[in-house]
């Protein structure tokens, strides 16, 4: 939201600042009772003033549309930043959980391997068989390697 609101100031702005050279075509000089130059957009009421005409001034907008374009593509290059950061951030917390439930896994397992003197494992066609010694160590070598992967 606050990405549009940024986006939507940036637009607002540069459309002003686009109808700036249509206005600052003319400007109005004029001395008021003090004696003090003042310079204006706008044509002073009850007042005699003098008309500027500005070098370079143009009414041509293709500049201001230009530049409109590039603000809009930075804006939108920002946002995308802005995405990709938060979203790394949702991602790196769901890893950081998805390590710590196989964390708690692992060390369960653990436990199970070496407080429970049977262990009952399922073959390739699906059939229940107890593990031997060597098959418990394995098991247990296994294990341990996840909770190195998985706990900090």
């Amino acid at each position: 939201m606050n990405g549009r609101i940024r986006l939507a100031t940036i637009v607002l702005a540069t459309a002003v600042c686009a109808a700036l050279p249509v206005q600052a075509a003319k400007l109005y000089k004029w001395v008021d009772e003090q004696g003090n130059v003042t310079y204006s957009e706008r044509k002073p009421a009850n007042r005699e003033s003098e008309t500027i005409r500005l070098r370079g001034a143009t009414l041509d907008s293709s500049g201001a549309r230009e530049k409109l374009d590039q603000l809009n593509d930075r804006a939108s290059a920002q946002q995308k930043d802005r995405d990709f950061t938060k979203n790394s951030a949702t991602a790196s917390a769901e890893r950081n959980e998805r390590l710590a439930n196989n964390c708690k896994i692992a060390q369960e397992n653990m436990r199970i391997l070496r407080t429970t003197s049977r262990i009952q494992a399922k073959d390739a066609d699906g059939e229940a068989y107890f593990l031997d010694e060597a098959g418990i160590k394995a098991k247990m070598a296994d294990t341990q390697r996840q909770i190195d992967n998985n706990c900090n």
